[in-house]
This record gives structure tokens, sequence and C-alpha cells, in this order.
């Protein structure tokens, strides 16, 4: 068992920001049902543990627990329904990290969920219902943050290639639309909720997409925080020092002295290209030898 979660860890710490959010919502999931299971047994109040998680639809009830505006979109009860979240989320996720940075993957799924929430909110508040649905179930799952990525993309690169199986190749601008016009061919009274919730995250999406294709970073503030968290200083202002080795010393035929200052120099500036390339796309956009040449290279100055 140790040697499995062990497997998990390391995957884990060496996947991608997509990949990192499925195992995440993936284990919420599990952790739910087992959770279901065990209160179940002794008939405990599981929907009173469930709230705490989930969005409520009534605005004073939201006031008094704003994390569910983060918490509910990791949350999933239904199989299926994880596992379309899951499928979207892998396609459309690795489309966005081709354009954008990892953090900035990470801030407009977490955006595109709260403004989904926030419209179902106000939805349940002056929309009038057909049923008492609205006014009551919570809302659960992330697909307003997998519609919201869908639709950035979808609006940055419409005519991007897609291909699929058995379907052949799409334009990335029609798969956004058949996500949605699933949706909307999916609505009922019960689902009207969750309808208003993907209509927040597209809306959301369209904006990252448009702001996007004039070069505006809606979430350049995050990239700047992650930077400053973990450099802690702003700026290529590691300071590198080198010993030389008795070879370089003794041989007198070579100007030692020279090479010494051409490897410094050379390696001065592969540093500094890389702490650049950190700190306009951050840390997970470099290659692995480029983190490698980075931990390195800071070994050094603690030697």
């Amino acid at each position: 068992m140790a040697s499995i979660w062990d497997k998990l860890i390391s995957y884990y710490r060496r996947g991608n920001t997509t990949t990192r959010l499925i195992m995440l919502t993936v284990g919420v999931f599990l952790m739910v049902r087992i959770v279901f299971g065990l209160m179940g047994l002794f008939h405990a109040d599981v929907k009173g543990w469930m709230d705490w998680l989930l969005v409520p639809p009534s605005l004073l009830e939201v006031l008094s627990r704003p994390w569910t505006l983060f918490t509910y979109l990791f949350v999933h009860y239904n199989p299926m329904h994880l596992l379309m979240n899951m499928v979207w989320l892998y396609m459309f996720g690795l489309f966005f990290q081709r354009w954008f940075s990892s953090h900035q993957l990470l801030a407009h799924y977490i955006l595109g969920g709260v403004a989904g929430a926030l419209l179902f909110v106000l939805g349940s508040q002056f929309l009038p219902s057909s049923g008492s649905t609205l006014s009551q179930a919570p809302l659960i799952g992330a697909s307003a943050s997998v519609m919201a990525l869908a639709v950035a993309v979808a609006v940055f690169r419409p005519n991007e290639p897609v291909s699929l199986f058995l379907f052949g190749t799409i334009r990335l601008k029609y798969l956004a639309l058949i996500m949605i016009g699933l949706d909307v061919l999916g609505f009922n009274p019960e689902s009207e909720g969750a309808l208003l919730a993907h209509m927040g995250g597209a809306l959301y999406g369209l904006t990252v997409g448009l702001t996007s294709r004039r070069g505006i970073n809606l979430v350049g503030w995050f990239d700047r925080l992650v930077y400053r968290l973990s450099f802690k200083k702003k700026g290529p202002k590691m300071k590198v020092t080198y010993k030389r080795s008795k070879k370089e010393t003794t041989n007198r035929t070579v100007d030692v002295d020279q090479v010494y200052r051409n490897r410094k120099r050379q390696e001065e500036t592969q540093l500094d290209t890389i702490l650049d390339k950190v700190k306009q796309s951050g840390y997970d956009s470099l290659s692995k030898e480029e983190k490698k040449q980075l931990f390195e290279m800071s070994n050094q100055t603690n030697h």
C-alpha cells in the first residue's frame, strides 16, 4: 500500500497542473464517497456535512460560508458527472497550457468556478424558478471551471485543429460549441441552477479569451505573487561563485584566468535567461534541463 501511495505522490509531483487538478478532484470524490458510506452506517446527517463544502443558493448563506465558492468545484458525488468533467478538463487543460502558463491555468480554473457560483447565487435570488430546485439545491462540481477553460481557449485559438477518436479532426471553436450545446440540450427544471453556473463560467472564459488576444493577462498579479513566493526576490539577483580545479591552477600553458572568466560569463548569461523565463512564464515553463541547471547553480551559492 505504501508503494502505491508513494507512486501516486511521485506522479502528482511530476505531473502538470492539469493532471494535478484531476488527481486532486478524484481524490476528493473518493473521500466524499467513503465518508458518505461511513456516515450512512451510523445514520449521521450527511446533508449537513456536505453543506459546508457546496455553494448554497441563498446569498446570506454564501456570505456566512464564503469558502464554498472555492471548495464546491472540487466536490462530486455522481461518478458520471466526475468522469465527464475530468475528460473535458484533461482535453481543454492541455490545450490551455499550450499558450498559457500553469499559474494562469490554476487561477482561471478557480476564478471561472467562482464566476459560475456567483451567477448561480444571483439567479436563485432574482430569476423566477419553474420549481423549487433552484431555490433549494446547492451547487456541486467543476463544470463551470471546465467551461471557463474551454471557452477561453476556443476564443483565443478558434481555428486550432483537434483530432478526435472516431470523429476525425475538428476545430477548437466547434468543440467548445458542442460542449455548450450539450449543456443547453440537457436542460431541465432540475438543472436550471447548474446551467446558470455553466454560463457564468462560459462568460468568464469569453472574457479571458478576448483579453488574451489583445495581450492582456487578467491574472498577471497571480504570476507575480507565485514568483515572489518562489524566489523571495524580484529579478535575477542570485549570486553564483565558482571554485577552480587543481588542473586550472597548475596548467601554466593556458590562460587560466581568461578561461575562468569566459566560463563564468557564459553560466551567468544562462542563469539570467532562465530567471527571465521564470519571471514571465513561471517555474513550470522551464524544461527539465533548465530546472536542473537552476538547481545546480542555486546549490553553488550555498557552498
